[in-house]
């Protein structure tokens, strides 16, 4: 799930086309729960988009440990220097209990199911 979550994360910043610089680097930490391992991805890329978006902070240094439904980040990264997209929300939709899709809502294009 850790590797999961970080690979989640940096397909992200992929797709907002983020640059960060590498001077000064900035370290963060983050525990989240959540109900369910869903949720958790979820919470996680909302986190790290409220950063992105608020801060202008992102990461590309991951410590991450789950235990079921809670996460536990060490994060490193930087100011962002650039980014060529913006992303309007993390969502996902369930079909029972099974993650049917990651949902990006990017400015100007439709949807993106991951």
């Amino acid at each position: 799930m850790a590797a999961l979550l970080e690979e989640a994360a940096r397909g992200m910043y992929e797709m907002m086309g983020v640059e960060i610089v590498d001077e000064s680097r900035r370290h963060r930490h983050l525990e989240l729960s959540a109900n369910d391992r869903e949720g958790l991805l979820v919470s996680f890329l909302e986190e790290l988009l409220f950063l992105v978006d608020g801060e202008d902070i992102a990461f590309d240094g991951y410590l991450i440990t789950v235990d079921g439904t809670q996460l536990n980040a060490h994060l490193e990264g930087g100011f962002v220097v650039s980014r060529g997209k913006e992303i309007k929300a993390v969502t996902y939709d369930l079909c029972g209990h099974a993650l049917r899709g990651l949902v990006l809502s990017v400015a100007g294009l439709a949807w993106h199911r991951l």
